[in-house]
């Protein structure tokens, strides 16, 4: 019972602690304008990989492709598609230039949580630039750009026709629907959980008689 109970301590305190970055995150971007980028450069085929994302709510999984720009190679977000299981990897037929806008994010990591990369398939559960870049020739791997850019649309492609719909992993749209005064309230129910775990388990061993609190007595 007190490893369960150190272990479910430890997680409720972790959710709290990534609650509570996340409202930090969004407080300092309020009030600021998004500093909007631009990217040009040329799809990679062959490079194709489907990448998990939580997103609206709902499990989603992004297509995304090697990208040859003037500072180096991106594994930029080009399409989405909201399912449980990895839809197939869409390899294209041929380069594609783009000119696309949207913002630069760092590199999302994987956690204890992450469900194992399938490289074999092409399938990943974050969108880290450096793990991806290891599916690459050593030539091309040595110019990945550890930063992630996201463009301002992506092709949904779990329609009857696949068309454009907004980047639900841009901040901006991610602030505007989780505020982050609902982070802080996320924030503060998983530490409180964790607080009235903590209390229950010493209550427990109390009323068991393992635990016992000096008295002072008078002399």
């Amino acid at each position: 019972m007190t490893v369960l109970s150190v272990i479910a301590f430890a997680i409720l305190i972790m959710f709290g602690n990534w609650q509570w970055g996340r409202y930090e995150e969004k407080m300092a971007q309020k009030g600021v304008a998004p500093d909007w980028a631009e990217v040009t450069g040329t799809t990679l085929p062959g490079t194709e990989k489907v990448v998990y994302a939580y997103a609206d709510g709902d499990a989603a999984w992004r297509q995304v492709t090697g990208f040859e720009t003037a500072d180096g190679i991106l594994f930029l977000p080009l399409q989405i598609s909201y399912s449980i299981e990895p839809p197939p990897v869409s390899p294209a037929a041929e380069a594609q230039m783009l000119t696309l806008r949207g913002l630069w994010h760092p590199p999302q990591r994987r956690n204890a949580f992450t469900t194992e990369d399938d490289p074999e398939k092409g399938v990943y559960y974050a969108l880290d630039p450096e793990r991806l870049a290891a599916s690459l020739p050593p030539a091309l791997a040595a110019r990945v750009i550890p930063r992630v850019f996201e463009p301002e649309t992506l092709i949904r492609t779990d329609y009857p026709a696949p068309q454009p719909v907004a980047n639900p992993l841009l901040m901006p749209g991610d602030s505007e629907r989780l505020p982050p005064e609902r982070h802080f309230g996320y924030a503060i129910t998983w530490w409180g959980l964790a607080m009235a775990l903590a209390g229950v388990y010493l209550a427990f061993h109390y009323q068991r008689g393992r635990l016992r609190f000096r008295r002072e007595t008078s002399k």
